[in-house]
């Protein structure tokens, strides 16, 4: 399912979890630090971790006890601090949370393209699901590419800030307000091809997606020789062997895997699963984290669900 932010800020899509807790994709913290240039032009600190976005080929910074969320809305990554309590997206906003999404109706990545988007389509829409006229807008350029910020206000109160990213992979960010956890993702988020990341995405994306197939078809040999040493010291290829048989009812459905958090030579990523049974199509989630060793993207743990008794 893909939801248009614009829709997404009237109709708040309700979130998946059947729980209103929305759970934490764990990410990896460490102190490295690369640059981008901010959007206002000048060089902006983009620390680790980051998250890259699979579909969105965009990367952007997670913000200092911050956590990503890619699972409540697919599509969709909501970023925010600690556990909140939400039903809907409007919940993830007045707790101070943000949302980030590819705008994939944008096809038009000329300079001209993007400012007709912004004025023709984007403002209008944001106009008539928020029924309010007072709309500040700001273009700016980053990373050689445009962007706007846009401010909605109502009754005297500020009700919704966005930053759109044009370029090569469009993006928005999406909160109730500019703050310092918003500035830092509209800072530093920018396509892959300009990241610290573009080296090693495809590498890891590769890696993630046979990860996930030899979960899928069941190969625990395979996926125990190929992972890295720490995993292989603690579980035996009969406990992964169990675990994947325990697992099935949901590796044999559908595997999503968003994207997931980059630091360097460390990626971990958050898995959602739906089975194949019509009468029973929950999502469950699982998680696996990989490491660079010698080169090479292997897995270092696996999270897999087990189905309720």
């Amino acid at each position: 399912m893909y939801v248009k932010l614009p829709a997404m800020i009237k109709k708040l899509s309700s979130l998946s979890h059947k729980t209103w807790f929305i759970i934490l994709v764990l990410l990896v913290a460490v102190g490295a630090i690369a640059y981008f240039r901010g959007s206002d032009g000048k060089t902006a600190k983009a620390e680790y971790p980051q998250y890259y976005n699979f579909a969105g080929n965009y990367v952007f910074s997670v913000p200092k006890t911050y956590s990503v969320d890619e699972q409540s809305v697919p599509g969709a990554q909501l970023v925010y601090s600690g556990a909140i309590e939400a039903k809907t997206v409007e919940d993830v906003y007045n707790n101070k949370g943000i949302a980030v999404q590819g705008i994939a109706d944008l096809t038009d990545h000329s300079g001209k393209g993007f400012k007709k988007y912004v004025n023709e389509t984007f403002v209008p829409d944001l106009k008539k699901n928020l029924s309010t006229n007072d709309i500040k807008i700001k273009f700016g350029k980053a990373n050689g590419g445009d962007n706007v910020s846009i401010t909605a206000n109502k009754d005297g109160k500020t009700i919704r800030f966005i930053y759109l990213k044009g370029g090569q992979h469009p993006a928005q960010v999406v909160a109730k307000e500019q703050s310092s956890p918003v500035k830092k993702i509209t800072e530093t988020i920018t396509d892959l091809e300009k990241s610290a990341i573009k080296d090693e995405a495809a590498p890891i994306k590769q890696a993630v997606q046979n990860i996930a197939q030899l979960a899928k078809d069941q190969k625990p040999a395979e996926l125990h020789s190929s992972a890295a040493k720490e995993l292989r010291d603690k579980n035996s290829q009969t406990e992964l062997t169990n675990a994947l048989k325990t697992a099935s009812p949901y590796t044999n459905g559908n595997i999503t895997i968003s994207g997931g958090s980059y630091a360097p030579n460390e990626f971990s990523a958050a898995i959602r699963f739906v089975k194949l049974d019509k009468n029973d199509q929950l999502p469950a989630f699982g998680s696996m984290s990989l490491k660079k060793i010698d080169g090479q993207w292997k897995l270092q743990a696996l999270s897999l669900p087990t189905p309720k008794q």
